[in-house]
């Protein structure tokens, strides 16, 4: 059966003119994506302000409304995550157990370069802290007798501050494992607000727990026996079915 001219004309133009349609924002897209600087095979997640992973469309979207974004990647492994923030507003801790932890690559103050592959294998304990916060500066002696109790696991801290700051900050205080300085790109992203904040990953970079903040009114002793404890409790639910 022959079909109508005009409608031939209709379907012409529906299939050539549609991909012209969604080609700019595909554009955009690859633009933005080449200026992460990922390789060949770039991986890239977008979040809206809560956390919730999106589509690049409505990223877009939520840009053209004004919003601005954070960023954090991993150059080597060709990832990224870029979240949306509000200006003004802080941003919500919105991970939960099972996440894939942010990608990340940021300055050690020992030196060189830290990625966020270079913790994978291994259980990794992160502190999150700044040099002046009180419990920070308490809930160092505990992190330092965790980390000679359990050599199978990294320990980290990342502060949104300089290496000066940092230095400062560890100086006398026997850090025995590696400090990462400027993350405040990484800090936006996760949404971290309260400090010290403690995010323990899995071997394979997905967060297995989350624990805010320290009580300063207990002992030493006490804060290394609840953290030993809430190590083992999200350990052995990161080996449960999730």
């Amino acid at each position: 059966m022959r079909r109508p001219s005009h409608l031939l004309g209709w379907l012409f133009l529906a299939l050539f003119t549609a991909p012209l349609h969604a080609a700019p924002g595909h554009d955009e897209e690859q633009r933005l994506v080449a200026s992460l600087q990922l390789g060949s095979s770039p991986s890239v997640r977008y979040l809206d302000a809560a956390g919730a992973p999106i589509d690049y469309a409505a990223f877009a979207r939520l840009l053209g409304d004004g919003k601005t974004y954070s960023s954090t990647k991993d150059g080597e492994a060709g990832a990224a995550v870029l979240r949306i923030r509000t200006p003004g507003q802080p941003g919500r801790f919105a991970f939960k157990r099972g996440d894939a932890f942010p990608p990340f690559e940021l300055p050690a103050l020992q030196g060189g370069t830290q990625r966020s592959g270079s913790y994978q294998g291994r259980y990794t304990l992160i502190s999150f802290f700044f040099a002046d916060c009180a419990p920070c500066i308490a809930e160092v002696p505990t992190l330092n007798a965790f980390a000679r109790q359990h050599g199978d696991m990294n320990v980290v801290a990342i502060t949104y501050e300089d290496a000066q700051t940092a230095r400062q900050f560890a100086s006398g205080r026997g850090f025995a494992w590696p400090i990462l300085h400027d993350g405040q790109a990484l800090i936006d992203t996760l949404g971290v607000s309260t400090y010290p904040t403690l995010i323990l990953l899995d071997p394979t970079g997905h967060i297995a727990g989350v624990a805010i903040g320290m009580n300063m009114r207990d002992d030493e002793a006490k804060r290394l026996a609840d953290m030993n404890r809430w190590i083992e409790l999200w350990r052995t639910e990161t080996r449960a079915p999730l």
